[in-house]
Formats: structure tokens, sequence, C-alpha cells
């Protein structure tokens, strides 16, 4: 079949959640399958990656998009109702080409990633196509406003709040929505209560995240990873070193914190210390993983399925993480992955990770094999591929 991808982001290098997504989705489509990529670009510098989205797309289209186009967007939206970050990504020109692309390519089913990209096809009735949200924004906002105390900012996520979960109707008009979570399922029921809503998890690189024999394990290393331009990220990052991490050094004099990801802004470089490291972008964040006894994954707030839990139990590292970060996994508590939301709770679930190499062992051994056994690319890109058939059929 030929599958036409709509995506507000180039989706390579796969550095970020994201990109990582769309790129392996039409890695394992394209052997199968013909890819159609259109994106937009929002500089000249992304137009690089043409060279590298060609050994997996037959055929792509860039939309210039510059920052100053989006945030003109974001003003004229402000009498308007649609969200912000929709607003941001509005483009004729993006319109214009999607239609063309519709008429000579003939496209048998449109994935369109990400709400912020509806405006382009909901309306196109005619036509099979999913809309892959990954997440519920208005729940990622709802999250926010829990830890948001600047009186300012939280009148700001009220708006976009209000706004979004109207937009959200906007799922009614696709022949199917996917999510990360059930969590996330039920939220958008309530916005759009005609919709079809079907769960696809974010998966793993099973071929690149594997367990490597020359790489030496630290028992007092704890590493969090993130694309730290994201805020959840940096707040995670904070939160595990200022509150959660001082206990367990009062237990564990030795140990040490690995914030590991691209992007870091002054307010996390500066958590810098003797026992804090500060890598800013790796090469190979698996090796990262490895090198470390445990990983976490602090979140507060945020929604879909988090790679920063994925990826390390996928190598067999055992992970400590929030019930946020563990939404929509199935992993079995205290066994495959430990789960605490109050920051005292969490310190001791680390603190017993670290002090007992036995249970590191078992615990990253279950995890590792329940999420290679459920999660690889492959795995999720065959579901896809069910799902575009049936949409197919059903139009047929």
């Amino acid at each position: 079949m030929k599958i036409l991808f709509l995506t507000s982001r180039v989706p390579y290098p796969p550095h970020r959640g994201d990109k990582l997504k769309i790129w392996n989705l039409m890695k394992e489509l394209s052997a199968r399958h013909s890819i159609i990529l259109i994106t937009f670009v929002a500089s000249r510098h992304e137009l690089q990656w043409k060279k590298h989205l060609s050994e997996v797309c037959e055929e792509i289209h860039f939309v210039h998009l510059p920052v100053w186009h989006s945030v003109l967007n974001c003003i004229t939206a402000s009498w308007r109702e649609v969200p912000f970050q929709v607003a941001y990504y509005s483009s004729s020109r993006m319109d214009k080409l999607v239609r063309e692309v519709l008429m000579h390519s003939r496209p048998d089913v449109i994935h369109t990633h990400l709400i912020r990209m509806a405006q382009y096809t909901h309306a196109m009735s005619d036509r099979p196509r999913i809309l892959d949200l990954t997440d519920a924004v208005s729940l990622y906002l709802e999250r926010i406003l829990q830890v948001q105390k600047n009186p300012i900012a939280r009148m700001a996520i009220m708006a976009e709040l209000k706004r979004m979960t109207k937009y959200e109707r906007i799922l009614e008009d696709y022949n199917i929505a996917l999510v990360c979570s059930q969590v996330d399922k039920t939220k958008l029921l309530q916005s759009a209560p005609k919709s079809r809503i079907e769960l696809m998890h974010n998966g793993v690189d099973l071929n690149h995240f594997v367990q490597k024999n020359s790489l030496q394990t630290d028992e007092a290393r704890i590493i969090f990873t993130g694309n730290m331009s994201y805020y959840p990220n940096r707040d995670a990052a904070r939160y595990f070193t200022e509150t959660i991490f001082p206990l367990v050094c009062e237990k564990i004099p030795k140990a040490r914190f690995w914030i590991v990801g691209q992007n870091p802004p002054r307010k996390i470089t500066s958590l810098s210390a003797e026992n804090i490291t500060v890598t800013g972008f790796v090469e190979d964040i698996a090796a990262e993983y490895l090198k470390s006894a445990v990983a976490v994954s602090p979140v507060r707030f945020g929604a879909g399925t988090l790679n920063k839990v994925l990826e390390p139990l996928a190598l067999g590292v055992p992970v400590v993480t929030t019930s946020i970060g563990v939404q929509g996994l199935n992993l079995e508590e205290n066994k495959e992955v430990f789960v605490a939301d109050d920051p005292v709770k969490f310190a001791e679930s680390v603190i017993r990770l670290l002090q007992n190499p036995v249970l590191r062992r078992e615990s990253g051994h279950r995890g590792m094999q329940s999420i290679r056994s459920r999660f690889g690319w492959s795995t999720i890109a065959l579901g896809l591929e069910r799902t575009y058939q049936e949409i197919i059929e059903g139009k047929a």
C-alpha cells in the first residue's frame, strides 16, 4: 500500500520522542509499502536530512515554516478559539501541498501525526485516515497545572487547556485515533465521545538497545535521560536532584546522578556538582544506560508512553518511575518496574536497588523480557499495518 505520513517536524535524526517514533515506523513499513512524507522545516539546515529520509521514503516534501511566521500565527490566534500549538503550525502552503500530493500520488491511507496537524486532513472524509496523537494534550496541560505555581503561567495554561479540550472534538472526524495509554484514551473520550480511539504503544529499537559485555556497570550510578527542551523532563531532572537525590545520598554517600539528554538549559547545567553530571547530547544513549545501576523517571506530568522507561528496561537496567511514567505498559510493580509518587518512597526504591545487586539483576531481567517481547518496533508496525488495512477495506 501507499502510506502518506504528515508530520510537524522532520523525523530525523531520531533523537527525540516524536521523531524517534515516526522514523522507526516508516523504516519498518517501508520494507513492504511505499512511504510518502510531508513535513515542516523551520530552517534550511534541516534539508540535509533528506538523504537519510530517502532511505525509507519514496517521496519527500518539505514546507518551510520559519519561527517568525509561527509566532505571528500565535499572535493572530489570540482572538480566535484555536489552540496556540495548532495555530503555530498553520500554513496555507502546507494545506495546498497536502491537497496536491493527494491528487497526484493518491496514497491509500493518511497517517497524520499529532493533533496540531489535524487541521490539514480532518475534513477529507473520502480518504482512509488515522490521527496519531501519541498522548492527550489536554491531560498533559492538566498535569502541568497541578505543579505550576506562577499565577500568570496558570492563566495561560488554563486558557490553552480550554481551547484544546474543545479542539479535541476533531478526533471524531477520523476513522481511528491512536494514543499510547488507556489513561489518555479515557481523557480524550470525554472531549470526543463519538471518536474511535485505539492504543498504539511507543516502541524500542531492539537492534540498538542490546546488552554489551564490554561495558562495566557502575554500582553507584543513577541515570535520567530525556530531551531537555521538553519542560516535563527539565522539571523531573530538577525534582530528582533537589528532592529525591539528597535522600539517596544520606544512605549511599557515594551515589552519583547522571542527567543525559540534548539541549540542557542553564537551569539544568547549573545542577552539575561533584556527584551530579550533566552530559548534554550523547551519541550512544544505550551505552549510558548500561554503565548505570538504576534508571529513574521521576516525571510529575506529561502523557503517553516514555522512552526513558522502555529503553533501559529493554537493556535489563532496572527502573524506578512515577505512576505517570509507567502508564500503558502493564508492567508488574516491584518485579518488572518500581513505582513511587512520593519522594521518600521513590528514594527508598532507588536505595534498595543500589544496595541489592541480586534484586537489580532479577528486576532488570524480568523487565527486559517483558519489553522485548511486546515493544519492538517491528511488532508495533505490524499492528499499525493491520489497522491501515482495516480502515482501507472499510472505505472500499
